[in-house]
């Protein structure tokens, strides 16, 4: 029989869910206690103050994010940049899987106007989650992970910049075919380039 969740562990898992559905804007402790039935003293008791509560939420939120990506390149293990990369794609325009980048960008965004403190390094690992894992998969490519490597920039960019115009507009057939062009121009110029001597085609 698996054991209650401890209070810390269960109010992190409320504060997620209101941060996912509310956003951070305008985070203010006591109405947050109120929402998670607990009190403003208590959260400062469990996680020491507010910087802190949403730097541990969002942790909570990279760990959903890794596990869920992981389960996803799990079951299709892409075999090919161009089905990496699409694939991730069609997993973070999910429905169920907006809220978590909604979230981040925004957060991102109140950083930048100093209108919630969040650790710098928290940020970084913000980012960083579901990019780290493309290019731990790209890595594993045989011929395509050098080529993912020589572009990491240009696609993770482009990703980032589609994914923030979809949430924006909801086009999601646009932003779609405009990441798919990008990665299959970067795979045809791939193809075009003499390979090293001794390299397998």
């Amino acid at each position: 029989m698996n054991a209650p969740p401890d209070r810390r562990t269960e109010l992190l898992g409320k504060v997620v869910d209101e941060l996912l559905a509310r956003g951070a804007a305008d985070l203010s402790l006591r109405p947050l206690a109120e929402r998670v039935g607990s009190s403003a003293r208590l959260l400062i008791y469990h996680f020491g103050s507010k910087e802190q509560l949403v730097a541990d939420a969002l942790a909570e939120i990279r760990i959903g994010i890794q596990a869920s990506l992981g389960a996803r390149a799990a079951e299709f293990g892409p075999a090919s940049l161009r089905d990496l990369v699409m694939m991730v794609w069609d997993w973070a325009v999910e429905p169920e899987n907006q809220g978590y980048f909604r979230l981040l960008f925004e957060v991102d965004g109140l950083t930048m106007f100093n209108r919630i403190r969040v650790p710098h390094e928290v940020r970084k690992a913000d980012s960083a989650v579901w990019i780290a894992m493309i290019e731990r998969a790209a890595a594993r490519l045989p011929r395509d992970g050098a080529l993912f490597a020589a572009n990491a920039t240009l696609i993770l960019g482009a990703f980032v910049g589609l994914l923030q115009e979809f949430l924006s507009t909801g086009e999601r057939e646009k932003t779609t075919a405009a990441l798919t062009t990008l990665v299959d121009l970067i795979a045809a110029d791939g193809e075009a380039r003499p390979q090293p001597q001794g390299a397998t085609p």
